[in-house]
């Protein structure tokens, strides 16, 4: 069934998730457009709403075009669990928890790192929110989609005979990682470990690097590298 989301809690998901005029929101489960409307209306971004209900569309349209928005808004009568949604950047949810844990493969595999995602009243199960906003007894969450960094990534450090192989065993629950880094045949545990989008950032201990205090690491997920921008280490 359809209902309506507060126009509070929009403004609070638009100013949350960070929502610009650079910006492509998808609204999935759009009802009467009004999440796709106030968007385009406050931030100036092109918005895009999917509703299965094509008399909600109708309403939406009609809306668009009070709303003076009709050129930089959409609504397409579709399945959100087929439309194809990989080019947005933000996409908003009021639906369900079945369907939030429904559309939670599908997120993570076909957006891109960095992609914001807000949902209201419902989680994403183990996925926990990267932030919560709570309006009383409802709460909205927010997540950003992480890039991979599961797997082992090596590295060396120095010139001649001084260089050192490193390597950095990642396990990656969703944006949570941790793993072990491996540098003269002794291993270090890798803790604060966290992507936000394709930032990377992760904690050694300073040991290996002449310190008593651990030493943090921030860099970025390019593909099957990572441009260590800097470091406690430098």
């Amino acid at each position: 069934p359809f209902v309506p989301t507060p126009n509070y809690v929009i403004a609070e998901i638009l100013s949350k998730a960070r929502v610009g005029k650079d910006d492509v929101l998808y609204d999935l489960g759009s009802g009467d457009g009004r999440i796709v409307i106030e968007a385009a209306r406050q931030t100036g971004c092109r918005a895009v709403g999917i509703e299965i209900d094509p008399d909600l569309v109708e309403d939406s349209l009609r809306a668009a075009e009070r709303a003076g928005v009709q050129d930089r808004v959409r609504f397409v009568v579709s399945d959100i669990f087929t439309v194809d949604f990989r080019e947005a950047t933000v996409v908003t949810i009021y639906m369900g928890g079945h369907v939030n844990l429904k559309l939670r493969p599908r997120l993570l595999r076909e957006l891109k790192p960095g992609t914001r995602i807000a949902s209201y009243c419902f989680d994403m199960g183990e996925w926990k929110p990267d932030a919560v906003s709570s309006f009383g007894r409802e709460d909205a969450y927010f997540w950003v989609v992480p890039a991979n960094a599961s797997g082992t990534w090596r590295w060396t450090e120095g010139k001649g005979k001084t260089m050192t192989e490193w390597s950095l065993e990642v396990r990656q629950v969703f944006q949570e990682i941790s793993g072990t880094a491996v540098h003269m045949g002794k291993r270090y545990p890798l803790f604060g470990g966290k992507i936000t989008g394709d930032e990377f950032r992760f904690q050694l201990d300073g040991a290996p690097f002449g310190k008593d205090a651990p030493v943090g690491f921030i860099g970025w997920i390019q593909g099957n590298l990572i441009e260590v921008t800097s470091s406690d280490a430098s």
